[in-house]
């Protein structure tokens, strides 16, 4: 699976996750409400700790720095009650009370503006003596003479709700005559309009000739005195004008109806001369022929050519059709059709493909942004693009890339490859970390002809890669191609969560109800559960076969998998070759048995494709509800390690996800490595405050791993399982990368912070740590002082040279170092001599218990020393007042523990009221 289909799987992910939060704290906080308030039942109170558990490691994994904390301060409070088995106390009860209650506010989204429908009604007061809306298009002279009365009558009744009143305007109509216009029209608007209608459309302009043409307006907004709430944001009124050539079938007057009600006017017309008399007056916005109409298309076609070459604009055309055959598709191409709707298909179905195709060419114009150190060549796309009608802006320094994304919201990246400071393929991959630009499309333009290069920029994240030279004409129709299909495709996934050719949902749409399942308040009873579907080989498969093969296979897959669901199930495409089966009713035996049975059903199954036969295997993962499971990645990932436990047994089927216990040695390095992939580490932070000044914000970064019962894993246990397995330096990188866009965040904010990472021996070994670090300071535009490094005094004296030479390199780059667990004996009073660092943490003896007064001497010697350098002194783990006291009078300059503040999720600390 490429690293861009991932990011865009965590994206999917925290966005789920955080739709149904509010939900999920208020089940909490009524639970916990309960149990403090009423009886306290051993029962319930687990259930409301594991609830509480699983919910504060996810928050703090998507960013809820506030939710997270106080979630964290709930468990620490119910944590000794439920290992002890003892009763709270009264002031227990009330702590937990209120943070349950402030974790309401804490984990509510921003309230999106709710729109009246009235924002779209001029009051009446400011009309003037109107009583409709003008007409959006100018019709020819004595243009009404086209409807007649009875479809003036039919139609305005119906958007008033009243029955037609047309022999009230038979006789009145027919006394006028043709030659009255200006009387017909005052007399059908006298009769007909109601003063308080948004549309009482200009009857007289809007009437039909004896040639029977139905009309159907925009749904009417009525000025009411109570608003009426718009539960999703409206984006802006449509005022599309649709011309649909149909037979008086059942489903043209449907799709008439249903495209009323998206708000688009249609002219309804009934034979190829009306449609042809229509366009010799007005354009309209799209076109559409009924399937009954196809034989003609050709005919219409050619007309509808003309037309387009004496308007302004595209003149969309759109047509339905029985046939689905290749015949009928070139036939409909020739003739300039731009969307071909194979019939049958419900009305709903088809007002959404009539939406998409009027929709996109009416939106703004394509954003594009040309991310090219070259100025000529940025300015030759620019050029291009802009000429095409595209926005454009050309950024020549790659480092300014993220600021600017920010504020242009690109639809397209145009990325170069080769960049100084920079690399195009390094800076995709920063782009990809922001979840706002997870699908923006980026294509790589470059002259870079070795295809091995292409493929790494593509699984960089790229979306396409273009060769320079390149004509205009292919710039602009891949960019234009590439945009278009982005937003068809945001748009579908929003609207059309189901594809109707495979039976599959969209993935956005299962994890979101995976996250609402997972949000019932009573999950110690819940059924159900999901299961994680890979195909075996499929990388094989693609590389020998082709896309033109491997990608039908995969349909065919799917549309298999989808045949088991029953209707209260969904199934989803996950990944490249990885399926979903969401149940939220089957008992785990029972899901067990389904497995086998789809398992069997494929390896029995061969597909046939472009006269290749192809037979595929499946390993199964099932993942049941459970309370120790709060969040839909947690369980998408319990999902995947039980299928890939499945693919390492002999016969390779089905495995039920079951916990691994930790403890063990070979279990605590399996769940390191699924934090690296899955992001599956947590930072917790706890303030450095000054015990002289106010002082800047800095914090201590403690690494933590939650276990799958719950159970949390500290840093040292983290290390020397990491250390056994040679990953400590990927969990370096991983604790520095994450500390990056902690800061970067807070710059955005506008609340810099110094962060102190611990690093191990081993990154100090690593040639790539201080370059790689560098440049991601760079791209970032990051003050490097933010950022201060950590090595253990014992690791430095290990590696002497080694870490000298590493302390003297990241200080180059402007990275403060800090030396930690540092005592005062003679050898780490030498070294002060030679090494370059701007902080000694003091080593813990220093501080625990009595160690103070006892080590009095010995610790101002040190600090002394340390001061004489220019250096600063830290007390870690100062846990009372008294210590705090003792070390500012031994000259100490900084202090970190549990008496300045627990260590927490959430960067809050209020530093102004900080120093003794």
């Amino acid at each position: 699976m490429l690293p861009q289909d991932e990011s865009q799987q965590n994206a999917e992910l925290r966005q789920a996750f955080l739709k149904h939060l509010p939900r999920r704290i208020e089940a909490v906080r009524k639970r916990g409400q309960r149990v403090c308030r009423g009886i306290w039942d051993v029962n319930t109170v687990t259930l409301l700790y594991q609830d509480v558990q699983g919910l504060a490691g996810a928050a703090g994994r998507y960013g809820l720095v506030e939710a997270s904390e106080r979630l964290f301060q709930v468990e620490r409070l119910l944590d000794p009650l439920i290992r002890q088995l003892r009763m709270p106390s009264a002031e227990d009860r009330s702590a937990i009370e209120v943070l349950l209650e402030s974790l309401v506010a804490a984990a509510e989204p921003a309230a999106p503006t709710v729109r009246s429908m009235r924002d779209f009604v001029v009051p009446a007061a400011e009309r003037s003596g109107q009583t409709h809306f003008p007409g959006l298009l100018t019709p020819p002279d004595e243009y009404w003479r086209r409807f007649s009365h009875r479809d003036v009558a039919m139609m305005t009744s119906e958007l008033h709700g009243q029955p037609p009143v047309i022999s009230a305007l038979t006789p009145q109509w027919q006394s006028q005559g043709k030659g009255s216009g200006d009387a017909s029209e005052s007399g059908v608007e006298g009769q007909l309009v109601n003063a308080d209608s948004v549309f009482a459309l200009d009857a007289a302009h809007s009437a039909a000739s004896t040639r029977t043409v139905e009309k159907v307006e925009p749904v009417p907004v009525v000025a009411a005195e109570t608003p009426i709430a718009v539960e999703r944001p409206v984006s802006r009124p449509r005022t599309g004008r649709i011309f649909y050539l149909s037979d008086i079938a059942p489903f043209g007057r449907e799709l008439t109806q249903s495209l009323g009600q998206l708000g688009y006017a249609v002219d309804r017309l009934e034979s190829p001369e009306e449609l042809k008399e229509m366009l010799g007056s007005l354009a309209p916005d799209l076109i559409v022929i009924d399937g009954g109409f196809f034989e003609q298309i050709e005919h219409l076609g050619e007309f509808v050519k003309r037309v387009r070459l004496r308007v302004s604009g595209k003149l969309p055309l759109m047509a339905f059709s029985d046939l689905n055959d290749l015949n009928s598709r070139l036939k409909a191409m020739r003739a300039g059709v731009d969307t071909l709707v194979p019939l049958p298909m419900t009305a709903q179905e088809a007002s959404l493909r009539v939406r998409d195709l009027i929709e996109v060419d009416s939106e703004d114009p394509f954003r594009v942004m040309i991310v090219e150190d070259d100025r000529s060549q940025a300015m030759f796309a620019e050029s291009v693009l802009r000429k095409a009608g595209m926005n454009t802006l050309a950024v020549t320094d790659p480092l300014d890339t993220l600021e600017r994304l920010e504020r242009f919201r690109p639809d397209l990246i145009l990325m170069d490859l080769y960049m100084p400071n920079i690399s195009g393929m390094e800076l995709t991959a920063i782009i990809r970390e922001r979840d706002q630009f997870i699908n923006t499309p980026i294509v790589f333009l470059s002259g870079e002809q070795d295809s091995e290069k292409h493929f790494e920029a593509l699984s960089a994240g790229g979306d396409d890669f273009l060769a320079k030279p390149i004509r205009p004409k292919y710039l602009i129709s891949a960019v234009n191609n590439r945009a278009r299909r982005a937003r068809q495709l945001a748009r579908k996934r929003v609207l059309d969560p189901k594809d109707s050719t495979t039976g599959l949902f969209h993935r956005t749409y299962v994890i979101d109800r995976l996250n609402e399942l997972l949000g019932h308040e009573d999950r110690s009873q819940q059924t159900g559960g999901v299961m994680f579907i890979e195909v075996e080989g499929a990388q094989k498969l693609r590389e020998q076969k082709g896309l033109a093969v491997y990608e039908p296979v995969m349909r065919q897959v799917g549309a298999t998998i989808a045949s088991f669901a029953r209707p209260d199930e969904l199934a989803a495409r996950y990944g490249d070759s990885t399926f979903l089966l969401l149940s939220p009713v089957r008992a785990v035996g029972e899901m067990e048995q389904l497995a086998r049975q789809l398992v069997d059903r494929l390896g029995n199954e061969s597909i046939n494709i472009e006269q290749h036969k192809v037979t595929v295997t499946a390993c199964i993962g099932i993942a049941a509800f459970t309370p120790q499971i709060a969040d839909a990645a947690d369980m998408l990932n319990a999902a995947e390690r039980a299928c890939a436990r499945a693919r390492q047994q002999p016969a390779r089927g089905v495995v039920v996800y079951q916990p691994e216990a930790l403890t063990a040695g070979g279990g605590l390095v399996a769940a390191l490595r699924r934090a690296l992939e899955d992001d599956g580490f947590q930072l917790l932070f706890q303030p450095i405050v000054s015990l002289h000044s106010t002082g800047e914000e800095q914090y201590e970064v403690l690494l933590r791993l939650r276990g799958d019962s719950g159970e949390i894993i500290g840093a040292q246990q983290i290390i020397e399982a990491a250390r056994s397995a040679e990953l400590v330096g990927a969990i370096d990188r991983w604790c520095l990368a994450k500390c990056l866009r902690v800061i970067e965040e807070r710059k955005r904010q506008g609340r810099p912070v110094r962060l102190f990472v611990n690093q191990s021996v081993e990154s100090a070994l690593d040639p790539e740590r201080v370059p790689w670090l560098r440049q991601s300071l760079e791209t970032r535009r990051l003050a490097p002082d933010s950022l201060a490094l950590e090595l253990r005094l014992g690791d430095v004296m290990t590696r002497m040279r080694e870490a000298l030479a590493f302390f003297e390199a990241v200080r180059k780059i402007g990275v403060r170092v800090a030396i930690d667990d540092y005592d005062g004996g003679l050898t780490a009073l030498q070294l002060l001599s030679v090494i370059s660092a701007d902080y000694l943490k003091l080593s813990d003896k220093y501080t625990l218990g009595n160690a103070i007064s006892a080590h009095a001497d010995e610790l101002r010697t040190l600090v002394r020393a340390a001061h004489d350098g220019g250096r600063h002194v830290i007390a870690p783990k100062v846990e009372t007042a008294q210590s705090a006291a003792s070390l500012w009078t031994m000259g100490v300059d900084l202090i970190q523990g549990n008496f300045v503040q627990q260590p927490g999720s959430e960067l809050g600390f209020d530093f102004s009221a900080s120093a003794l």
